[in-house]
């Protein structure tokens, strides 16, 4: 299973609407189809940034099993020349947590593209990814019914 880290703000803007990519891939992780990693000082951070923010009660319903369902994981010892150095905490818990994925809306760290082996996209990047493992996917699964195999 694919284990990412979402950027705080890929979850406050889940509360653009339904459709919106940060939506569909807090829904990916509530669905058990994503795994998301979070170290324990991050998810604190949030938690109090999204109880400020997010005024919507069944999106704010959705972040706290989020923040039930994210594995805690121990930050990795990260060392990178970046502009905002309040975003190696997003690194060190991709790099800690094992993700491959790690998907943000911050121009700093989308400028780094890919980490020590994390790919850093944006969540219409990331959706994009999805639906053609997905689509590829459910071709192999008809395939199978097919042909019998």
């Amino acid at each position: 299973m694919l284990r990412v880290v979402l950027d705080t703000n890929v979850l406050i803007n889940a509360d653009k609407g339904q459709f919106s990519y940060p939506k569909r891939i807090l829904d990916l992780v509530l669905s058990g189809k994503l795994e998301a990693v979070i170290t324990e000082s991050v998810a604190r951070e949030n938690i109090l940034l999204i109880n400020r923010l997010v005024r919507d009660s069944r999106l704010k319903a959705d972040l706290q099993d989020f923040f039930i369902r994210a594995e805690r994981v121990t930050p990795a010892r990260v060392q990178a020349q970046i502009e905002d150095k309040e975003d190696i905490k997003l690194l060190s818990a991709a790099l800690g947590g094992r993700a491959q994925y790690l998907i943000t809306e911050d121009r700093h760290l989308l400028d780094l593209d890919n980490f020590q082996g994390v790919t850093i996209v944006t969540p219409e990047q990331f959706w994009r990814l999805w639906e053609k493992g997905d689509q590829r996917q459910a071709w192999r699964d008809w395939t199978k019914n097919i042909l019998g195999n």
